[in-house]
């Protein structure tokens, strides 16, 4: 589906499958503009996922921009990147130093946030970048390649302003021996919310050519 920047729409796979699969149809586009072609295309064209829990077992990475709306949960606070990660996050670092930040899950796998009688989101409008950018739909490549750009920029950008806190003085959080200079601030999250979040910058030059394409 389309708003006025970014349109959704529907698209044919490998042996007739159907999927979905992202153009944006101006230079401006933000990621907010994709939240919300997202948001229609899901509403016009897919069974509302009231009572389908499928999604809510897999591993769901956190952004920096996830921060503020998951920020609104608990009392204000003067590290909320910190506080949003103590009281909703899970970090997992492997032996190569590479650091993982996804929501906590429970000791049978499902999201905290995860409703189980009901099978629906306890968070829905605070829900991460990750999940609101799901369907139980194949995703093209360009969707797809886009959505995993945003994804790993934004999980570093939200390990460097972890990072930040803790040089301010917050207690540790993160795994000790990261280096700073290993995430040196991303000028595409120069603006802190999804809606003032540039697309273009965000993207490679290649896929954003491929972005603006026709349909």
């Amino acid at each position: 589906m389309t708003t006025s920047k970014a349109q959704v729409f529907l698209i044919t796979l490998e042996e007739h499958q159907l999927g979905h699969d992202l153009r944006l149809d101006c230079d401006d586009a933000t990621v907010g503009d994709v939240l919300e072609a997202l948001d229609s295309f899901g509403r016009e064209r897919l069974a509302d996922c009231r009572g389908c829990d499928g999604c809510c077992h897999e591993r769901a990475p956190l952004t920096s921009p996830d921060i503020p709306a998951l920020a609104t949960l608990l009392p204000e606070a003067d590290c909320p990147a910190q506080a949003v990660c103590r009281n909703f996050a899970e970090v997992f670092a492997d032996p190569n130093g590479i650091v993982d930040i996804t929501l906590q899950r429970d000791g049978e796998g499902d999201c905290m946030f995860l409703h189980k009688e009901g099978k629906y989101c306890k968070i829905w409008e605070a829900r991460p970048f990750v999940c609101r950018s799901h369907f139980c739909l194949p995703r093209g490549s360009r969707l797809e390649a886009a959505r995993a750009g945003i994804v790993n920029r934004g999980e570093n950008e939200l390990i460097r302003l972890l990072l930040a806190e803790e040089a301010a003085g917050a207690p540790p959080f993160l795994p000790p021996g990261l280096d700073p200079a290993h995430y040196l601030s991303d000028p595409a999250f120069a603006e802190a919310e999804w809606p003032n979040i540039s697309m273009k910058k965000l993207v490679s030059p290649k896929l954003w050519r491929k972005l603006r394409e026709l349909q």
